[in-house]
């Protein structure tokens, strides 16, 4: 599960644990399907890299500060931070093709209106829109990936799945500062005109499929208590907030720290920005293989969180040169990519019961994207009031809490009998 995977098949299978076990399963899997699911969460993350190849240009061009700048880098992620657990139940009544197709649609819409925007407010508004977009297709999707595939092979489409964010992040990272030439507008013209598109090859392309009836509210409420009321799951959903926080704080923003601090040109901070989204994705890749080798996960944790810290003195440093910098930022992401592929792989330790696991997944999605908002909005007003310089505080703080909670959730695993 690469870095931004953190809405992987989490909401999928929040609903899908707590209703009754008819989900339709199908024989054979149909790969030209996955691949065509997967591209749409391909083309719903573009707004993500997208917004922060351009941040530097909105400074100049609309004048706005790096608080304003950050709420829209962050702005993608608040209908997914308010709602996404409720989220999926929503939209397993109304059809996760449907879902997809309409989500793709508001991509389009507010990239389009984004593209007229003349302010930071307005801006922000169409990252909403946008975002209500995105929350459709990354639950749509995981919810089609399960009955388009067979039992053997959903683990490997599911794993695939955690490509799209990367993938889509990376493609405009690179391809941006070429298309923002023309002027950033172009930049959100581009990708509604994608996304339109590809709602159209969506609906030509993928089958409507029956859904198991969604979960009675009673019940999903009980289950939701159940978590709630347990430590473990708590915990995990707090790390993975720690880790998206640092993430998209720093993922998002990097591009402006390098553009305004250390003289890099667009193109360069764009390069920098995709290598730090794809070392993260490496990072995320070896977490199963740190796991399998025995080491703890709250170990894992405490020393991602610990490199976190240290790391943060030389990403915000301004004797660093330009490749410096983006290197230790590559290394920090890369490091820290092991923390939501670790607690992705031992949630079924932290969930209180075997049924609660999907609800245990949806809490920590619904963490994730709280730190996702809140990640780059802290720091850009941290970065306004006190300067760069003083950004290490801010992040030795988040380490320091982070190593906290790893040593917590050892102790509560331990107490389970679970393994740390």
């Amino acid at each position: 599960m690469a870095a931004p995977s953190i809405h992987q098949d989490v909401i999928g299978r929040a609903t899908a644990t707590i209703t009754k076990p008819d989900v339709p399963t199908a024989k054979s899997t149909s790969w030209h399907l996955v691949v065509a699911l997967i591209l749409a969460g391909v083309v719903g993350a573009l707004p993500l890299g997208r917004t922060a190849i351009a941040v530097p240009l909105l400074r100049q061009n609309l004048g706005i500060s790096i608080t304003s700048a950050a709420l829209v880098v962050s702005a993608y992620a608040v209908l997914a931070a308010l709602t996404a657990l409720p989220a999926g139940s929503a939209v397993t009544r109304f059809g996760p093709r449907r879902a997809i197709i309409i989500g793709l649609l508001l991509i389009g819409l507010g990239s389009g209106l984004g593209a007229l925007a003349s302010s930071a407010p307005a801006l922000i508004a169409t990252r909403v829109v946008e975002s209500c977009g995105f929350l459709g297709v990354i639950i749509g999707v995981p919810v089609l990936l399960r009955t388009l595939t067979a039992p053997q092979d959903r683990d490997l489409a599911l794993a695939l799945w955690g490509t799209y964010l990367p993938a889509g992040s990376a493609i405009m990272m690179l391809g941006g500062p070429f298309i923002a030439a023309f002027g950033w507008q172009t930049l959100w013209l581009v990708t509604a005109v994608v996304a339109v598109l590809y709602a159209a090859i969506v609906w030509l392309a993928v089958p409507t499929v029956a859904e198991p009836a969604a979960p009675e509210t009673a019940v999903l409420r009980n289950a939701v208590k159940q978590v709630l009321s347990s430590p473990a799951p708590l915990t995990g959903a707090c790390v993975f907030a720690l880790y998206a926080f640092q993430y998209f704080s720093i993922s998002g923003l990097l591009p402006l720290l390098l553009v305004e601090r250390l003289g890099a040109s667009v193109a360069q901070a764009g390069f920098a920005g995709a290598a730090v989204v794809v070392a993260n994705a490496i990072g995320n890749s070896f977490a199963g293989v740190a796991l399998r080798i025995g080491v703890p996960l709250w170990a894992i944790i405490a020393a991602a969180f610990a490199f976190l810290g240290a790391a943060s003195f030389g990403i915000f440093s301004e004797a660093l040169p330009f490749a410096a910098v983006a290197l230790l930022a590559s290394a920090n992401l890369a490091i820290s990519g092991l923390i939501p592929a670790s607690i992705f792989a031992a949630s079924p330790r932290l969930a209180p019961s075997a049924s609660l696991l999907g609800v245990t997944l949806g809490l920590i999605t619904q963490a994730s994207n709280i730190g996702q908002l809140l990640g780059p909005v802290v720091l850009g007003f941290w970065a306004q009031a006190f300067g760069w310089s003083a950004a290490p505080a801010l992040f030795v703080a988040l380490a320091a809490i982070g190593i906290f909670l790893a040593l917590r959730l050892r102790h509560q695993l331990s107490s389970n009998g679970s393994p740390t």
